[in-house]
């Protein structure tokens, strides 16, 4: 009740109210008749007869027609009005609890996300104390009867703010949470067992807990756990009278005055305010379309004006959060509810600095900068509200720069204007810079010349700054698309930066984020100002070291990220504070991740070449100072550096060098000579190892292509140069597979260059490393596997090679063939395994193919055996001796091992082996063989019904049946 209106000129007071007898109980709705009813309106009205009567009226107040029964406790029965007015008058009701609001969108930031946000941010490990008279160690709650109902209803209800009080003290966040779930339990127990009052009861004692502000840095998460309960209990309200609208639409009616009756008669203004908000939805009920607009706004508008009469700030904005949670949901294009709530806000920010906030604030031991950060979520979720689908923002702007001026504490209000420009588009801020710069400036400035009572309430000046920036980071060249003067953002805001009077931490997290805009914006110079900024911050007054490092690392890489590639990594490395700026990292390991992150960078932004600057020598000081940071980070390297680490490393190293590599693309001996170095700088790792002998190898490809494979005495030079890298490099790796395979393409290179010596060399060092080649290797889970696989798989490409490589007269007939056959003799496959026999069969088709005369392919301008042999009769005489040799050993092991293959197999395996007879061309020395392969073979498929290698047995069939004269028969 407002007594009195207050304004700046008079105070008006009002007639007071005048008082009548109170014949019911906010619980109790009777139906009374007629003559009751109009007695009733007579003694409000003040005639005295109605007085004479007021025995008889009590007398029929008790008998009454609700046989005990009161809206809240059960369903009451059907009323017997006209169907048809039944169905016309539900169609006038709004409802607005449970249709689908289309003016909420997808793109709509829900409270849930706050919700998560809050609660992950504002916890505590201090102790906390539940004041409440519900009892937390009953047990379930009984069913009591319709006549136990009837005698406790007015009694539970006069004890429902009048109950003996406990307290819970010293307990957990965890021990509060668990107590308040407990209520919430309670509540919806009480109301499955129709006990209503006692529902209620037990949330009045939840809001109330919203008005203690003990742990102050804990409220907004318990705002969050209350308002939960209040939720679910305003889902139970809701839901029981909306089942009772299809056919009893009055009495529903009169249900939802009950409540709101009821509910005013709560006497705290908290619970009174939380509760009616919490079943505000039912007013749809209440409320036809044709006024819906009105209603509602003038009830929204009341419960905002209710706001006003709570004295704690914090405790006031989180009420007034939780009125927007229910007008977004009822409401939401209603802008003038949050317009006001903002307004409110505003106008009563000069609260935060009386002398009851100072006060709680040192007796919790909390100072100003978090104190403002407990409002924070509240601001948000108000402007979110605001401004969805809304443009209010000069208006809200304009409201708040005429009203600082009257404000004691114009620092205070602050945290407003930081909420407001994190709430604001990226477009608005970019356009209005200017006013915000000057705004900023305004509220320190008139704060520097006010008393000492504001002192150590000032709201950070780093956080406006920084969501200043925040936000111009999300909008793309704002500075051409707005007319944002440069000198405005790089002097202005910088020198508010520079002005930051904060701990170290705070100074360094508003450059973080003006980093990536100067960076993006500014010139080389303004850039080196800023790391020159960072270095006095830090060694100023010889501070004790800076343990936070991480924000120096994201500086430094926006700084690379955003402005080495507009600027030129030239003028980046040029700058004189960079090499002061990374001696800041006094961990090493710190110092290797700040020298990765240029290097990474240095990967990324060239990673797109210029063709037109494909010729161009890389800049001899980017050079340098990438193959030194690349070398400190290679020196890092120890044997307690894990293997992921390593490949990152590796990784970033051969990124660097690819990069010099296509600088120098037609510069081969630059190129060769920096392969050199980096295998010096880089030795330590085969991954780098490996990618630059492939390079050199492609480097002496690319010779080859520059004289189409016609040498001159100086590009075989080169080549045979780029061979003895290779040589010389390879054994001076660990991994063997890798050598083996290094050693074989390596061997390609020099017999496409006509390096014969070479090409032997490299085939030697392989035979001799297949010696050393375990049995066994083990996989990154630990587990051992076999190398079977692996050397079949090697064999065959070595084989293929042999094939085209000539024997060195002075060696002798197939000596390298012969020096790999003695090796994979003395190789010790798994007793099991297959593979050795595939591996036999392929040497035997080699010798098939080394006796043909002419070979199947060819190296350029190179002589194979079939050119240098021309079937000379000793040759054939070693190669028929080898082949009768190794086809034995392969039939025998095809008895030993024949079921070790599936049926196909084995049927292939045989075929094979007739036409490896067939293209040796022993066909009559060895025919009984073939009788007997063929005629296992077409046993086999007849028996299992195979008919997928009819053309190849056809094939064979027709040859050998036009050549020589052998018993087969087809089936």
């Amino acid at each position: 009740m407002n007594s009195y209106l207050i304004s700046k000129n008079k105070i008006t007071v009002a007639k007071p109210c005048k008082f009548s007898l109170v014949r019911d109980h906010p619980l109790s709705v009777m139906l009374l008749d007629s003559e009751t009813d109009s007695s009733l309106i007579n003694s409000q009205n003040g005639d005295k007869k109605s007085l004479g009567k007021t025995n008889s009226i009590e007398t029929k107040l008790v008998t009454t027609t609700w046989n005990g029964l009161d809206p809240l406790s059960a369903a009451i029965s059907s009323s017997a009005e006209d169907e048809n007015s039944i169905v016309n008058e539900d169609e006038s009701v709004l409802k607005f609890g449970k249709e689908k609001n289309v003016y909420i969108g997808s793109d709509f930031n829900h409270w849930q996300s706050f919700r998560t946000k809050i609660l992950n941010k504002f916890n505590t490990a201090d102790k906390l104390t539940i004041r409440s008279s519900f009892q937390f160690d009953k047990g379930t709650l009984s069913t009591p009867n319709v006549s136990q109902k009837v005698r406790t209803r007015l009694e539970q209800l006069d004890e429902m703010e009048e109950g003996s009080i406990n307290e819970m003290h010293d307990l957990s966040q965890q021990e509060y949470i668990k107590r308040i779930e407990e209520m919430n339990v309670a509540i919806k127990n009480a109301w499955e067992s129709d006990q209503r009052v006692k529902a209620l009861k037990i949330v009045i004692q939840c809001t109330k807990q919203l008005s203690s502000i003990n742990v102050m840095h804990f409220y907004p998460s318990k705002f969050v756990l209350i308002t939960d309960i209040l939720d679910n209990f305003g889902e139970l309200v809701y839901d029981r009278i909306e089942k009772k609208i299809h056919n009893q639409i009055e009495d529903a009616k009169e249900t939802c005055l009950n409540w709101f009756y009821k509910i005013s008669s709560i006497r705290e203004l908290l619970p009174r305010f939380y509760i009616e908000c919490s079943v505000l939805q039912i007013y749809s009920f209440l409320i036809t379309r044709e006024n819906q607009r009105e209603e509602y706004e003038r009830i929204l508008l009341r419960l905002t004006r209710m706001t006003r009469g709570i004295g704690d700030p914090l405790v006031s904005i989180y009420c007034r959060v939780y009125l927007c949670r229910i007008v977004i949901k009822l409401f939401p294009e209603s802008k003038k509810i949050f317009l006001q709530n903002i307004y409110d806000i505003i106008d009563n920010v000069d609260q935060l600095t009386c002398h009851y906030v100072r006060d709680s604030l040192m007796a919790q031991n909390i100072e100003y900068p978090l104190y403002y950060s407990l409002f924070h979520p509240a601001m948000d979720w108000i402007f979110n509200c605001l401004f969805y689908k809304g443009s209010n923002y000069d208006n809200i702007l304009k409201y708040f720069r005429n009203k600082i001026e009257f404000f004691k504490n114009t620092s205070c209000s602050a945290f407003v204007l930081s909420s407001m420009i994190m709430s604001f588009p990226p477009s608005f801020i970019a356009q209005n810079l200017a006013n915000l710069v000057t705004l900023i400036k305004n509220i320190y400035h008139n704060n520097q010349i006010e008393d000492q009572r504001s002192k150590g309430c000032d709201y950070p000046k780093y956080l406006l700054v920084k969501n200043i920036g925040e936000s111009l980071v999300h909008e793309d060249d704002f500075i051409e698309k707005y007319s944002v003067d440069k000198n405005l953002l790089f002097v202005d805001l910088w020198t508010l930066c520079r002005n930051v009077e904060q701990p170290r931490k705070e100074f360094l997290s508003c450059l973080e984020t003006w980093s990536e805009i100067i960076a993006k914006y500014s010139s080389v110079e303004h850039i080196n100002k800023l790391l020159g900024e960072i270095i006095q911050n830090i060694t100023a007054n010889n501070r004790e070291p800076y343990d936070n490092v991480q924000q120096l690392l994201h500086i430094l890489q926006k700084i690379i990220m955003n402005g080495s590639k507009r600027i030129g990594y030239e003028q980046f490395f040029s700058m004189n504070n960079l090499l002061p700026f990374l001696d800041l990292f006094k961990k090493e390991a710190i110092k290797i991740d700040a020298y990765k992150l240029i290097v990474s960078s240095y990967n990324k932004n060239c990673s797109v070449i210029d063709d037109s600057r494909m010729n161009d020598a890389p800049d001899p000081v980017i050079l340098n100072a990438m193959t030194y940071l690349c070398k400190l980070i290679h020196d890092s390297i120890d044997s307690l550096t894990l293997e992921d680490e390593k490949r990152q490393i590796s990784t970033l190293i051969i990124g660097f060098i690819r990069r010099v590599s296509y600088k120098q693309q037609q510069d081969l001996e630059a190129r060769l000579n920096f392969y050199i170095e980096s295998r010096a700088n880089f030795s330590n790792l085969d991954p780098v190892l490996s990618f630059i002998v492939h390079q050199v190898n492609t480097l002496a490809m690319d010779a080859y292509r520059f004289v189409n494979g016609r040498h001159t005495k100086k590009t075989i030079s080169f080549v045979n140069a780029c061979m003895a890298f290779s040589y010389i490099t390879i054994p001076s790796m660990y991994d063997i597979f890798l050598r083996l395979q290094l050693y074989l393409s390596s061997s390609h290179v020099a017999l496409v260059n006509g390096c014969l010596p070479q090409t032997d060399a490299f085939i030697k060092f392989t035979i001799t490393l297949i010696r050393q080649l375990p049995p066994y290797s083990e996989s990154f889970d630990g587990k051992l596997y076999s190398n079977d696989e692996f050397l079949h798989s090697y064999s065959s490409q070595l084989l293929s090679t042999l094939i085209v490589v000539p024997d060195n007269p002075e060696l002798g007939i197939l000596y390298l063939f012969k020096g790999l056959y003695n090796v994979l003799k003395e190789f010790r496959f798994e007793s099991n395994s297959n593979y050795k026999l595939l591996i036999w069969m392929n040497m035997a088709k080699y010798l098939a193919t080394c006796i043909q005369d002419n070979y199947p392919y060819h190296v350029d301008r190179l002589d194979s055996n079939d050119s240098l042999y021309a079937q000379d009769e000793e040759f054939i005489k070693e190669v028929e001796t080898y082949f009768d040799i190794i086809f034995q050993e392969s039939l025998d092991m095809f008895k030993k091992f024949q079921h070790d293959f599936n049926v196909k197999q084995q049927c292939n395996i045989a075929l094979d082996f007739i036409n490896l007879i067939i293209n040796f061309g022993n066909i009559q020395k060895m025919s009984h063989v073939i009788n007997q392969l063929w005629k296992w073979t077409c046993k086999t498929l007849a028996k299992h019904n195979f008919h997928c290698f009819d053309h190849k047995m056809k094939s064979i069939y027709n040859y050998l049946g036009k050549t020589v004269d052998i018993q087969l028969k087809m089936n």
